[in-house]
């Protein structure tokens, strides 16, 4: 649930701003594209996307493919809308930012992708052959499709859908995450689009004082192998997974083998958890177990119950 909520703050890129589109700060990232050409009107596709935190050589995002389209963006616009994505995307899935990524960055990449929103206009990022790297690990995917979408006016939230498929990892030594990595994950949720930019800015290395923005996530899905998770709830994002909350329900197809499988990977006390867990869950139609979760001070409850992940 902390993975995947995490993971849906990549919408950050649909932020406030009043200053015009500029290059990726060099104090911020270094990006290097093997080929990026426009096709037609409002689109940009790229090949060999490489992009490194400022720093921190050692933390970077490879795509084999890449491409960005939106109403009435120039290929400056849509250019700096697939570097602010992926910048947030290595930020969030590595834990590890950039402290040279100015403020006034992220404000100025969003006007345009602002503006669309209120225009009702919708918003699309695709990577191929995604590899990110923090350290020795390595996490992959085949492919990861955002597609956001804005509402006429200021008061209806933005809607959002991530979908990655091919997930992998290597090279890290946490057999929890390596043991219960999702192959493939869905996400469809809702979120003021005039509140992104102070989490982007967060998620980057430079947070906000107080805030805090609201997620409603309408559906989730996360599945590895014949383990399946679907889900909804609401969270409040703040940048520190700690200080942020959520609430929602979960279900879960298979527990049994997830059980199983935390227990192989020597994760006793995750697998004990999830069999305390099922003793209190409740019976699905489907045949799965479900339960009413929330997130809040670092700690995981179910049903009201604490469990023991870390």
């Amino acid at each position: 649930m902390k993975t995947l909520l995490l993971t849906t703050a990549l919408v950050a890129l649909s932020c406030i701003g009043v200053a015009r589109a500029t290059a990726l700060p060099a104090t911020c990232a270094h990006v290097e594209v093997a080929s990026s050409q426009p096709h037609g009107t409002g689109t940009l596709a790229g090949h060999g996307y490489d992009l490194s935190l400022a720093g921190n050589a050692d933390r970077t995002f490879h795509a084999a493919d890449i491409a960005a389209t939106g109403t009435g963006l120039d290929p400056q616009a849509l250019r700096d809308m697939e570097d602010v994505a992926s910048l947030v995307l290595l930020a969030t899935l590595t834990g590890h930012h950039s402290e040279g990524c100015a403020r006034d960055y992220f404000t100025s990449a969003a006007t345009p992708i602002m503006a669309g929103l209120r225009a009702g206009h919708s918003y699309d990022l695709t990577w191929q052959g995604g590899v990110l790297t923090s350290g020795e690990t390595k996490l992959s995917f085949r492919r990861a499709h955002l597609h956001l979408a804005g509402a006429q006016g200021d008061s209806t939230p933005a809607t959002l859908t991530l979908d990655t498929q091919g997930i992998g990892i290597t090279g890290t030594h946490n057999t929890l995450l390596a043991s219960a990595l999702p192959q493939q994950a869905t996400a469809n949720a809702s979120v003021p689009g005039s509140a992104l930019v102070p989490l982007a800015i967060a998620i980057t290395g430079h947070p906000t004082q107080g805030v805090m923005v609201p997620l409603h996530v309408a559906s989730l899905n996360a599945q590895r192998g014949a383990m399946q998770i679907t889900g909804n709830g609401d969270a409040n994002l703040t940048g520190n997974t700690d200080a942020s909350s959520a609430t929602g329900h979960i279900q879960v197809q298979n527990l049994d083998a997830v059980i199983d499988t935390l227990r192989n990977a020597g994760q006793t006390r995750a697998s004990a958890a999830l069999v305390l867990a099922k003793l209190f869950g409740h019976k699905a139609a489907s045949g799965g177990t479900s339960w009413d979760v929330s997130w809040e001070g670092g700690v995981m409850t179910v049903n009201h119950i604490p469990l023991p992940i870390h």
